[in-house]
């Protein structure tokens, strides 16, 4: 899900606020009488520099609350139960129990944003300031129940001084203005997200299916926002082609101006602590065309054609967005089949030969961050899912794909909640598919030290390589595989972006 320069899969290397709101009571209408709806009420002082919140609980209170981030006991200044006698409140590591407090009681606590968190960060999905803007991890500031049962949830409002936004990863609420407001939902409260605050506009980007909700902070010069725009939006438009809709409806897009690199977007990365989001840290000084032309863009949002995949798995996530970031952008016109083609034939050969002898794909996806095997695990499960995508297309004279079948997973499997392991998600592509496509792959593969081997249907869809080059050969028996695989789709990018 998370991608540095030295990891990329084409080998790239103050004054509290007072005054808080009482929380609102739980919904009485039919519908919601079986909810039980926690409410945080959120302030942010004027130099988003610290924040009061205010959790009142629907029934009696949680024992303990938890914080994801090992830095939030650092950055709690104080807290209390609302109650006559004001019972302090304080963190024990990243736990708070919660004493006497009184079926529908609150707590408040208050929280520094100011303290350049990063001692125990090792994502880069740390409190950070952007320009004039604050990006600030959830778990720095955010102390919830650690499981939420069926029925229960929690709705958060951002109360935000005149001339500031949030930008938040959950869901929106509809109905909720003027102050934003969202449902977190009930994935497991260990996920990273993350908030931004600060002077932008969230711009709603349309596509089929879906309104990617995209906020870009301030730089030095600020980013052309219009550029952003376009640039979000063909990536996104790319990926909704896959299958005529985007799978994410409402995913939260941050644009963080800043990166010191050459490249457009040296790092950007998914994650799902919400309902899904894309961060990019990108060069604002480059020109529009060397975005669109870039992977990056359609390599993360490609990532959210699955629901959270475990970590252990992510061969098959990183896999599904590599071989897809090469496939959308044929189809869409930004480079040509075979330019998809030979990225893809360098890919594999950088995986190849970078497998460390003796050591299975899953060994070696456990112990990526580790050994730095990235290039291993991304291109290991590029190559199973080609082979998955051309076996499918064998059998059905291509009325079938790997894109049928995302379609239909779509349909029944992106609730955003639960997690998946790769075994899981393949059984139920063959269950979907109808054919023991993806299981056989499994099997063969994942516990393998070799990487999978891609001679037979190099030969079968008229691909020969040569060396580190790889040639499209007019005739072989199913060449027209290959060329369905990277045919053009519905959308085009526009030519006027890649001027």
């Amino acid at each position: 899900m998370m991608r540095a320069t030295s990891i990329g899969a084409d080998g790239r290397l103050g004054p509290l606020v007072a005054g808080l709101l009482v929380c609102g009571s739980v919904a009485s209408t039919p519908a919601a009488a079986a909810e039980r709806i926690h409410r945080y009420d959120v302030t942010v002082d004027a130099e988003i520099r610290s924040m009061r919140v205010k959790a009142c609980f629907a029934g009696l209170p949680p024992a303990v609350l938890v914080a994801e981030s090992l830095d939030a006991p650092a950055a709690f200044v104080e807290g209390k139960a609302v109650m006559e006698r004001r019972q302090p409140i304080q963190p024990n590591g990243t736990e708070m129990r919660l004493r006497d407090i009184a079926e529908d009681g609150c707590i408040e606590y208050s929280v520094n944003l100011a303290g350049g968190y990063t001692k125990n960060d090792l994502s880069g999905n740390t409190t950070k300031r952007v320009g004039r803007d604050l990006f600030t991890e959830v778990g720095l500031w955010f102390w919830r129940p650690a499981q939420l049962a069926a029925g229960e949830d929690i709705e958060v409002t951002f109360f935000m001084p005149e001339g500031l936004s949030v930008s938040a990863p959950w869901r929106p609420v509809e109905g909720a203005a003027p102050r934003p407001t969202y449902r977190i939902g009930r994935a497991e409260f260990d996920r990273p997200a993350a908030v931004a605050f600060g002077r932008f506009k969230e711009i709603p980007v349309e596509v089929p299916g879906a309104v990617l909700r995209l906020a870009i902070l301030d730089g030095a010069p600020p980013a052309d926002i219009e550029a952003m725009r376009a640039w979000i939006q063909d990536a996104a438009m790319s990926v909704a082609g896959v299958h005529g809709r985007f799978p994410v409806p409402s995913p939260q897009i941050l644009v963080m101006p800043g990166a010191r690199a050459q490249e457009p977007t040296p790092w950007a990365y998914v994650l799902r602590g919400g309902q899904a989001a894309a961060h990019f840290f990108v060069n604002q000084r480059r020109p529009l065309r060397d975005y669109i032309e870039d992977w990056t863009a359609p390599h993360e949002l490609s990532h959210l054609l699955l629901p959270y995949v475990t970590s252990h798995d992510a061969w098959l996530s990183e896999g599904m967005a590599t071989y897809y970031q090469n496939v959308i952008r044929a189809r869409s016109g930004a480079i040509s089949p075979a330019d998809a083609w030979q990225r893809m034939h360098a890919g594999f050969k950088r995986g190849r030969d970078s497998a460390a002898k003796g050591t299975t794909l899953e060994q070696a996806t456990v112990r990526m961050f580790r050994d730095g095997g990235y290039m291993r695990v991304y291109w290991s499960g590029a190559a199973i899912l080609m082979l998955a995508d051309v076996e499918l297309r064998r059998r059905s004279d291509n009325r079938q794909s790997l894109d049928t079948v995302l379609a239909q997973f779509a349909d029944c499997c992106l609730d955003p909640d639960p997690e998946w392991t790769a075994r899981q998600v393949f059984e139920k592509f063959d269950e979907l598919s109808g054919a023991e496509v993806f299981r056989t792959l499994y099997d063969a593969h994942v516990q393998s030290t070799a990487f999978p081997d891609l001679t037979s249907v190099y030969a079968a869809i008229g691909l020969e390589a040569l060396g580190g080059k790889v040639e499209m050969k007019a005739e072989a028996p199913r060449v027209d595989i290959r060329d369905a695989i990277m045919a053009r789709g519905a959308y085009v990018t526009p030519a006027a972006l890649l001027k």
